[in-house]
């Protein structure tokens, strides 16, 4: 795998590099310095307003501090943090509220509240203006003093990203390195802000840009076909249709192993409880044999799948080469929609997605290896792995068309073809 990693993600990286490099960059947070994958050390103890903002734009390691904040007097939100955290200066502590809705406060305490291990966590909520914090009071914040940065946000042009928009509906074709919806540290680099902002004609850092909503997800480094709704009406419209299994996903895998065993896969799905700061979050999929009859149940009427049940078929799978390297591209008909199914699936029949560092091949032969594989982490945005969501296709009458109609994604976000 990670000599795949070295063979396939060099070429692509330095394309991506350029772009970012060719891109102008305002303001202090610009995240064009990042696609460059450079790792420098915090420089955020200057008092300096300028250095510590535009320490920002480095990729900086996680910073996260938990503040028990009692004011006196009135006062803003990032001044009492300034206070709080002297090394971080009140013009860094207003970007990361306004910009990022990187802090969340809690609502007033008892004074004799003691804090504890999610004690609060209940009543905490983001917040996006700068806001005063009451006389005589006293909070709990928690602050996200470097926030995960996703480059692509800015470097992309997103008015030529959109295959259609209606009065309910806009389809995106998703670049790989940034999430659907806002993560917990990051609101303003994600796809939601980015296409709102770019059908607006409004900065993603202006509160005052339309709101979009998910009707479904792709991971972070998975790109392709996105439906994305205008009004909560319509998310909900089009989530019911995806819960009837009315909507045919297609996607395109790319593996070093091989080929890919054409027909039904299933497994039993089996997500991790999610835990803050022990690692990644991932996934397990378990050996499964359904019966005839089950099956057939399952494709008749996808309502009826179990959701401890992941089931996708592969259509076909073909060696493609690559540098003068044998690989296997599989075409996947996605029948469920489990948390990261497709890299679970394949890397528990031995068939991890190439650069995936998140899954491995689980059944690998090879237990001598030395150096050891480095454990499972996230894959940075910047980090391409072989997943595209290639089609979409719904078979309901929405806004979008009449029933039977597609959607693809046959650009360059298929990275290893442009290789």
């Amino acid at each position: 795998m990670m000599r795949a990693f070295a063979v396939l993600s060099s070429t692509a990286l330095r394309r991506r590099n350029r772009r970012c490099a060719m891109t102008t960059t305002t303001g202090s947070f610009s995240s064009a310095r990042l696609c460059n994958n450079a790792r420098r050390p915090a420089d955020i103890t200057s008092s300096s307003s300028s250095s510590t903002v535009n320490s920002a734009e480095l990729k900086l390691p996680a910073r996260v501090e938990h503040c028990d904040v009692v004011v006196a007097a009135r006062t803003k939100l990032s001044a009492a943090l300034h206070r709080e955290i002297a090394d971080v200066d009140e013009l860094y502590f207003q970007r990361l509220i306004l910009e990022f809705g990187a802090v969340y406060v809690s609502d007033p305490l008892e004074k004799n509240f003691k804090l504890e291990s999610n004690a609060v966590r209940h009543k905490m909520k983001r917040v996006t203006s700068d806001v005063i914090l009451p006389a005589a009071s006293r909070h709990y914040v928690r602050c996200h003093i470097h926030p995960r940065r996703f480059p692509v946000a800015s470097t992309t042009r997103w008015k030529d990203r959109v295959l259609k928009e209606t009065e309910d509906f806009v389809v995106v074709m998703k670049p790989s390195g940034l999430p659907v919806a806002a993560s917990v540290d990051n609101a303003k680099e994600n796809v939601l802000r980015c296409v709102s902002s770019a059908l607006t004609n409004k900065d993603a850092g202006d509160g005052d840009s339309a709101k979009l909503f998910p009707t479904h997800r792709l991971d972070v480094t998975t790109s392709g076909v996105l439906v994305v709704a205008k009004t909560g009406k319509a998310a909900g419209i089009f989530s019911k249709i995806l819960r009837d299994g009315l909507v045919e996903k297609r996607y395109l895998a790319l593996t070093e192993n091989g080929p890919a065993k054409v027909g039904l896969m299933t497994h039993e799905f089996e997500p991790s409880e999610r835990t803050i700061g022990k690692g990644a979050r991932t996934v397990t999929m378990k050996n499964l044999e359904l019966s005839k009859d089950d099956i057939d149940l399952y494709l008749k009427d996808k309502t009826q799948i179990p959701s401890n049940v992941a089931m996708l078929r592969v259509e076909k799978s073909e060696k493609v080469q690559i540098d003068g390297k044998m690989f296997y591209e599989s075409t996947i008909e996605l029948i469920t929609g489990r948390t990261h199914q497709i890299r679970a699936q394949f890397s528990k029949e031995n068939l991890a997605l190439v650069n995936d560092c998140l899954y491995t091949n689980t059944n690998s032969s090879d237990e001598s290896a030395f150096p050891p594989p480095p454990p499972p982490r996230v894959p940075e945005p910047e980090e391409l792995i072989g997943l595209h969501a290639l089609s979409l296709k719904i078979n309901a009458d929405t806004s979008l068309g009449p029933k039977g109609v597609e959607f693809r994604a046959e650009n360059e976000d298929i990275w290893w073809r442009q290789l």
